[in-house]
């Protein structure tokens, strides 16, 4: 595969989990959000999450081709790469119609001026959370 550092514009052919979410489970907001989100994908299959302190090959395997966990969450769908803001946009457009996380997820996502502006935010939030818990990021 040829690695590429443009999110979302080149097909990701080697994962063999298709359609994810990879996040960082030592996060309170990350699990937090993992479980309480309901996605289901265009063709109706319902989104998988992946904790990333469980996936190292594949946190690894993703940072090669130019998407680092420790930069935000990273969505692939269909075979694409999306991450951070433009992660959120289009799990807005997946997310259930009910429940908090979710209708914050579909109120941000609908927007990518929203989305870029909220997502920074929601990065520094995981920062203090892993800070409070004494935990690290990943290292590059």
């Amino acid at each position: 595969m040829t690695a590429s550092n443009s999110v979302g514009e080149e097909p990701v052919v080697k994962f063999s989990q298709n359609d994810f979410l990879l996040y960082d489970g030592e996060c309170v907001y990350c699990r937090t959000y993992a479980r309480r989100s309901r996605f289901r994908t265009p063709n109706g299959r319902r989104l998988r999450f992946i904790d990333g302190r469980n996936a190292p090959d594949l946190v690894d395997e993703l940072r090669r081709d130019g998407c680092d966990l420790e930069d935000g969450m990273i969505l692939v769908l269909h075979g694409r790469r999306y991450q951070g803001a433009e992660a959120m946009e289009r799990l807005g457009t997946m997310a259930a119609e009910s429940g908090w996380v979710n209708m914050l997820t579909r109120w941000v996502g609908s927007s990518s001026g929203r989305a870029r502006f909220f997502y920074p935010w929601f990065r520094r939030l995981r920062q203090v959370g892993l800070w409070m818990a004494g935990k690290s990021g990943f290292h590059k």
